[in-house]
């Protein structure tokens, strides 16, 4: 079989298997696209499974904002800061 992502590999291997996870040591021979160049030979469960773990949390990583929004206090331009308006800041800050 031919798969393009290892999630479409592991969903087949699922299905085949009546929705139970095969032993980690269990081969298939498929045809993976993506799998890296210096693999060779045999596609094992594991490796199946570790790699459909590592796409998805790519997946989720680059749906997620790159740039974290920080909450903010209202502080007037110009104005003083006092004390209670810093610890609020420091407060609202992730640092």
């Amino acid at each position: 079989m031919e798969y393009y992502c290892y999630k479409d590999a592991f969903d087949a291997v699922v299905e085949d298997n009546d929705g139970v996870l095969p032993d980690l040591y269990e081969v298939f021979d498929f045809i993976l696209y993506c799998r890296p160049a210096h693999l060779e030979g045999p596609v094992t469960v594991a490796e199946i499974v570790a790699y459909a773990l590592i796409e998805a949390s790519e997946a989720k990583s680059n749906s997620a904002s790159s740039v974290p929004q920080l909450p903010s206090v209202p502080v007037e331009v110009g104005g003083l800061l006092y004390l209670d308006k810093f610890i609020d800041q420091a407060v609202a800050s992730l640092n």
